[in-house]
């Protein structure tokens, strides 16, 4: 019985430590800050920023590019070891949306607690519980452009 039990024991350890030997996933997602809708097909880019004597300047500043799939998710493995910082940028396919498409943060605190990039607008607190990121996921939130923002958006451009 006692043998049996350690076997099961050994096995659950060896089980738990191969699940932190691979690379931790990062997930980034885009939603519509006006009804929490996700955007499809939008471009993901992550760079992973590594210390000084971290790693080799050649894989220090790796940046991995995703594009979001149907739930507005784009996710990326991260090696190992994991870069302390990460530097994600959604570029938006339309120019008609407005977001705070650049987050920097430490691998930590994605992984641990989540990032949100911007808030939702006071329309998606009123309609519903509005999203929160979870723990290894980075929130960014987008909203389109108003009807006025629109008119003037070509004499910007310029």
């Amino acid at each position: 019985m006692m043998r049996q039990l350690l076997r099961y024991l050994v096995c659950f350890v060896l089980v738990w430590l191969n699940s932190l030997c691979f690379g931790q996933v990062i997930r980034a997602r885009i939603v519509n800050a006006k009804n929490g809708q996700p955007l499809q097909k939008q471009q993901v880019s992550v760079s992973l920023l590594y210390d000084e004597g971290g790693r080799s300047a050649a894989s220090n500043g790796r940046v991995l590019h995703v594009e979001t799939g149907a739930s507005g998710q784009a996710e990326f493995t991260l090696p190992q070891p994991p870069p302390p910082h990460l530097s994600v940028q959604v570029t938006l396919t339309s120019e008609y949306w407005r977001c705070g498409c650049m987050a920097l943060a430490t691998t930590q605190d994605v992984i641990q607690k989540g990032i949100t990039v911007v808030e939702p607008s006071n329309e998606a607190k009123k309609s519903g519980q509005p999203l929160q990121a979870e723990p290894g996921e980075i929130l960014f939130y987008a909203r389109p452009l108003t009807f006025l923002e629109r008119l003037l958006y070509p004499l910007v451009k310029q």
